[in-house]
């Protein structure tokens, strides 16, 4: 496991790369941006973009987002992915648990070989939960080779700040390699 303390460090969305006059520009990814998930209260993640296509041996980053949270205070995620398809390069703080210009920790094991990583971003101690909508990180993937891939959250939630589990609904996205 690797801590790393990050300060707020937003990341730009990505609408996709086209060119003066709205085409794709070739060798880009196309990238499909998420609509914010449900309104009716329940927390839940999603991924943003939720559809991405691009060609081998080019990088894209994904944004997991948490839509409905209350007074949360650390994100422990798994996420499961085809190993054979995408290797995981980088893992950054997504902003919103450093919203209040607090640090947030990042611990994060990856198993490529089983196309898998456990990821908990946690606020400092004594710091207070935060709500609303956000991004909580962003990982950056490389496309090795053709063929497609979905990003699963296997296992998701979030905390209070007394360490309560708050359920939150789990998201999917998915990868296509030409």
């Amino acid at each position: 496991m690797t801590p790393i303390s990050t300060a707020p460090n937003p990341a730009p969305r990505q609408n996709g790369p086209t060119g003066p006059n709205g085409t794709m520009q070739p060798g880009q990814p196309a990238i499909t941006p998420v609509q914010p998930s449900s309104t009716s209260g329940a927390p839940s993640f999603s991924f943003d973009p939720a559809t991405i296509q691009t060609t081998k041996g080019n990088t894209f980053a994904v944004n997991l987002v948490i839509s409905g949270a209350q007074n949360v205070y650390s994100v422990p995620v798994q996420l499961n992915y085809d190993p054979k398809i995408l290797q995981l390069l980088n893992i950054s703080n997504g902003g919103f648990l450093s919203q209040d210009g607090q640090a947030v920790a990042l611990v994060h094991r990856e198993d490529d070989g089983l196309g898998q990583v456990t990821i908990t971003a946690s606020r400092p101690p004594g710091s207070g939960g935060v709500t609303g909508q956000g991004t909580v990180v962003t990982l950056t993937f490389q496309a090795k080779a053709t063929g497609q891939s979905p990003l699963n959250i296997t296992r998701g939630g979030a905390r209070d700040p007394a360490l309560q589990s708050i359920a939150v609904t789990g998201a999917q996205a998915a990868v296509t390699v030409q």
